[in-house]
């Protein structure tokens, strides 16, 4: 099916998109304040629950500024709507337009007068989140330009030898991807450079479709400059999100940063203290400390790696997978450290003491950590003098 052309944006349509985004940017800010202050857990739907005067407050400015955006709704979601019909179907298609449903759903119970006026806090709030973390969506799809009609297929022959020769410069590690992106079709799209096959002293320019390191990737496209090649790519669509469904609840907790643990340590003059530091990393006062945090970070980048449905995101994430282990591991020997330390009930020897500092000290041998030598046996026989 091939691709309708769409008109340019109206007048309308770029002031409502104008309205949305400073829907937006009213929003973001609002939103890190609220999670910042948060100290309930969220609901089932990852809604925040903080309630008090400080989040009625918040909600009541975020609902002004979404009254003003209220008139533009329909401009909004008529012209996303038509952005999603001006393309080829899609397996995305339904997904998109499930969400501009609901979308339209937030903003009519939203725009009830009983909410607006008294329904504050958690019966408005959900509704301005909707339009609050969709709202990038929403512009890309309204204003999904004019697809081009420039045709970037290459003849059979071409693209057999244009295919083979990216293939070898990718095997060699001379094929240098450069900006990816996704067609109306959902066909992932690479700009990439590589050797001139005919000069290697220049570089061409590579339009691939597919993975670039699957044996379906194919060369639909080649061109002298970076922007030559972009001004003839089809539009990019919006990119999809890692979690459908909303990310994990992550909440902030009180916990000390390493510079101030590796500051308590530097400090500590029993180990008491610290073993509770190393508490501090490994499980205290949230499971798993700074490690657990980490690791949770290394599995959330494996996981958007693996999302990416590549061979290289594949192997990027079974890397992370690895390094996530290798921290799993480490905080549980870490963890025997800090219960051997706490075990020990050791304080530091006095001759540590501190240096002056503004008299000169007397000259004596540098501290040092190096362990003693080990005391040799009562019954070890002298060495016998020559």
């Amino acid at each position: 099916m091939p691709i309708t052309s769409r008109p340019d944006p109206t007048p309308q349509l770029r002031q409502a998109v104008d309205s949305l985004t400073g829907y937006a940017a009213h929003y973001s800010p609002i939103r890190l304040r609220l999670e910042n202050s948060q100290k309930a857990p969220r609901s089932a739907y990852g809604l925040i629950t903080v309630p008090g005067a400080a989040f009625e407050g918040r909600v009541r400015d975020l609902a002004e500024v979404f009254k003003r955006l209220l008139p533009h709704v329909p401009v909004l979601l008529e012209s996303a709507r038509a952005g999603i019909d001006a393309m080829p179907p899609a397996r995305h298609q339904p997904g998109w337009r499930l969400l501009l449903d609901d979308l339209a759903h937030a903003a009519n119970q939203a725009s009830r007068p009983a909410n607006i006026t008294d329904g504050l806090g958690d019966r408005l709030w959900p509704y301005l989140q909707t339009w609050g973390e969709h709202a990038t969506l929403l512009r890309d799809l309204a204003l999904q330009p004019q697809q081009p009609h420039t045709n970037l297929l290459l003849s059979a022959h071409e693209e057999e030898l244009w295919t083979a020769h990216a293939r070898s410069a990718r095997l060699r590690g001379l094929l240098q991807p450069m900006e990816s992106r996704y067609d109306a079709a959902g066909q992932q799209i690479t700009v990439a450079t590589a050797l001139h096959p005919e000069d290697p002293d220049e570089e061409i320019v590579l339009v691939l479709s597919g993975d670039i390191d699957s044996p379906g990737m194919q060369v639909i496209g080649h061109y002298d400059s970076h922007d030559d090649a972009i001004a003839h790519l089809p539009p990019a669509v919006p990119p999809g999100v890692l979690y459908p469904a909303g990310p994990p609840t992550v909440r902030d907790t009180q916990v000390p940063s390493l510079a101030d643990l590796t500051r308590d340590v530097a400090a500590a003059r029993h180990s008491g203290e610290v073993a509770e530091a190393i508490s501090y990393v490994t499980e205290h006062p949230v499971e798993g400390g700074h490690l657990g945090e980490l690791t949770a970070f290394l599995d959330t980048c494996s996981a958007w790696a693996s999302a990416m449905d590549t061979r290289a995101g594949h192997n990027l994430a079974a890397r992370l997978r690895m390094l996530g282990a290798q921290t799993r591991q480490l905080g549980h020997e870490l963890r025997l450290v800090g219960y051997d330390m706490d075990a020990v009930v050791a304080v530091l020897p006095p001759h540590r003491t501190p240096a002056p500092r503004h008299l000169k000290a007397p000259t004596t041998p540098a501290l040092t950590t190096t362990p003693l030598p080990a005391t040799p046996p009562a019954n070890a026989m002298p060495a016998q003098r020559r």
